[in-house]
């Protein structure tokens, strides 16, 4: 799925001419939303008047995933995506002119939830020795091939093991992958929140190693500052960077926000607008899902240019991508850096 998704925005970024650049401010930018914590950022800069102070209509459009998201941005449906560096590095070899203009959830996603009933001799021993309990057995990816199965495989290697010492299987997003781990068609699965937190409430699981805290291996913590950000078309950033700067101006405002925690009530009030979670504790989970996130750092402006070197770095290792481009071709260098 991923490289299909991949393929298609790769022939958007090649095939598409560029549409007129965004427009000028006072104007409208449509952003790009996600199910669940979403563009957290953005939806409070909307919510709190920031977006209409900086002379800015910020309106918000759900496309649940980043490849379809940039291909949305390069076909001129939105102005602004939300995409991680590894998913812009991609479109820009493929002929993308993009740019990440500041952070918006900066921590690594991906964690590994085990069945509550597996054997984990190694588990108070921490990561590298935990991932030896893990041989042999059946881990659910997103799909064949996708981020969540490069993920795994290099936590597997640094921690001396082979990537085909477990049998991987397509088990999809949170939902159905809690699904598999839950009826036993897996051991394990590398997911994203709120799977953690399902695991937490039902007792069926548990998190076995957080990406977003992990300080080993030692290149996952360095890639801390670089994870999804907003990324605008390099067209408008040239004739008009005052959006930019706009965009960036009403994140950080949100930013301070989302991360003073006597605000945490508002946030979530304000998240629960645009995506509700409609199940079981599902407030529960919301206010989990969000702790963890302020826990780690997650939602920050900043576009850390270390951190995007050492994601490029990731990628040719896991070899998700032959080559790399630079960091100056995928970030703007009015980008906040911290």
């Amino acid at each position: 799925m991923r490289q299909l998704l991949l393929s298609l925005l790769g022939a958007a970024a090649l095939g598409l001419a560029l549409p007129a650049a965004a427009q000028a401010p006072g104007e409208t930018l449509r952003f790009q939303d996600y199910p669940g914590a979403g563009n957290l950022l953005i939806r409070v800069a909307r919510s709190k008047g920031y977006c209409k102070a900086a002379g800015i209509t910020c309106e918000l459009k759900m496309i649940p995933a980043a490849p379809l998201g940039l291909q949305a941005l390069i076909g001129g449906s939105i102005d602004v995506a939300e995409t991680p560096i590894d998913v812009v590095a991609a479109a820009v070899l493929r002929g993308a002119k993009v740019k990440t203009i500041s952070g918006a959830a900066v921590s690594a996603i991906f964690q590994i939830d085990v069945a509550a009933t597996l054997p984990l001799p190694n588990q108070g021993k921490g990561y590298p020795a935990e991932m030896q309990d893990l041989k042999g057995r059946k881990v659910g990816v997103t799909a064949r091939g996708a981020a969540s199965e490069s993920f795994f495989s290099f936590l597997m290697e640094q921690a001396g093991l082979r990537a085909d010492d477990v049998t991987y299987v397509s088990v999809g997003a949170p939902n159905t992958a809690f699904a598999a781990l839950r009826a036993g068609q897996v051991d394990a699965i590398v997911s994203w929140e709120p799977s953690g937190t399902l695991c937490a409430v039902t007792k069926l699981c548990k998190v076995l190693f957080m990406g977003a805290t992990a300080t080993k291996p030692v290149l996952l913590q360095r890639m801390y500052g670089a994870g999804t950000g907003l990324v605008m078309r390099t067209e408008d950033l040239q004739k008009h960077p005052e959006i930019a700067q706009a965009v960036i101006k009403v994140s950080r405002q949100a930013e301070a926000f989302v991360n003073d925690p006597a605000n945490k009530d508002e946030v979530l009030k304000i998240s629960n607008e645009y995506f509700k979670y409609d199940m079981p504790q599902g407030d529960y989970i919301a206010r989990q899902t969000l702790d963890l996130s302020l826990q780690a750092g997650t939602f920050k402006t900043m576009v850390r240019r270390s951190a995007v070197n050492a994601t490029l770095e990731y990628l040719k290792l896991t070899k998700q991508l032959a080559t790399v481009p630079t960091v100056q071709d995928l970030v703007w260098d009015q980008a906040p850096t911290e």
